[in-house]
């Protein structure tokens, strides 16, 4: 990854924050706090640590609201990104608001000149808005992913990551992933130990257990179609074993001709869509029971805890048992 773009006379690296009018409190406050000034009572207990960052607040307007009850004066101008070394965008509380005028062509500004250019949220839209994640990887929050996907079709939207990092451009997803992706850049800029010492002090993990993976709990759907019934079947009959030949003859039609329906009806494969209501069963087991993995993977079809581990790893980027003490903070049992 490259390294941080420091100022070699002041040792200095300038982070710009741009807040736009409604600005999520959240997703602004998550950077100020990883790259503002840190309290000295912090910095006595961490010896040779110093902060390179220089932290200022721009902006289209010299005032910024969030929520309709706080708001935000003497913002430094817009133009104030072009001088940074990062520029950080916070998300809105509806990106859909168009922006402007001058956001977007300051911040395509920032990035051709080789500014790191980092998204918290919803702050993607902006970034995209201003076309600097065409072509690119890129992450937000799980539920306005496909909202991005349909505006801007030229991003490579990764609804499941916490974070994305291109290098020069990284994106992170809902308000509190933001905090991941800061701990991830400080590691990036100062170390390991350096970024150990600040997750320690804000009473953080290092690095969220279960990868970069957001956590969707995706509803269970049968959809319309001709085999609509056959597909609420398989729901309910998700603990079985099922071969496309058991399949197609429950439709009463050819291995063939399921196929190509369940292609045009779901947009998936018949064994695709099967294994993923598979994992969305067992991804709600392991929230609402405490009954063991093992037991899981036999109800839902995968027969081993072998296979449920492989499935929900590709699936979600942890193990079961990582997952529910996410959800539950319990000891998982594994057989």
């Amino acid at each position: 990854m490259n390294a941080p773009r420091l100022n070699l006379a002041t040792g200095v690296h300038r982070v710009a924050v741009v807040v736009l009018p409604g600005v999520v409190m959240l997703d602004l406050t998550v950077p100020l706090q990883m790259f503002g000034p840190w309290p000295e009572s912090f910095l006595a207990d961490e010896p040779g640590l110093t902060n390179p960052y220089e932290v200022v607040l721009c902006g289209p307007e010299p005032a910024a609201t969030s929520g309709g009850w706080l708001a935000l004066t003497g913002l430094r101008p817009m133009e104030a990104a072009l001088d940074a070394d990062t520029v950080i965008v916070p998300g809105c509380e509806d990106p859909l608001t168009p922006l402007p005028p001058n956001v977007a062509p300051i911040l395509a500004e920032a990035a051709a000149r080789g500014t790191r250019m980092v998204s918290i949220c919803l702050g993607a839209f902006p970034l995209a808005a201003a076309g600097i994640l065409d072509g690119r990887r890129a992450t937000t929050h799980w539920r306005w992913a496909a909202q991005l996907r349909a505006d801007y079709p030229l991003v490579d939207v990764q609804e499941r990551h916490l974070y994305v990092d291109e290098g020069r451009v990284l994106t992170s997803a809902g308000v509190l992933a933001g905090a991941d992706l800061c701990l991830h850049i400080l590691r990036r800029d100062l170390g390991q130990s350096s970024s150990n010492a600040v997750a320690r002090f804000l009473v953080s993990a290092p690095h969220r257990e279960g990868g970069q993976a957001q956590f969707i709990r995706e509803p269970v759907t049968v959809e319309s179609g001709s085999l609509a019934p056959t597909r609420q079947w398989l729901l309910q009959t998700l603990g079985e074993e099922h071969t496309l030949r058991a399949i197609a003859a429950h439709a009463r039609v050819s291995v063939r001709t399921l196929t190509r329906r369940f292609q045009a009806e779901t947009g998936e494969t018949v064994m695709g869509w099967l294994t993923r209501q598979r994992l969305a069963r067992a991804r709600a087991l392991l929230e609402d029971t405490d009954r063991p993995i093992g037991d899981i993977a036999c109800d839902t079809g995968f027969g081993s805890l072998e296979a449920l581990r492989f499935h929900f790893h590709a699936g979600t980027g942890t193990s079961p048992q990582s997952y529910r003490r996410t959800f539950r903070g319990t000891p998982a049992q594994a057989s």
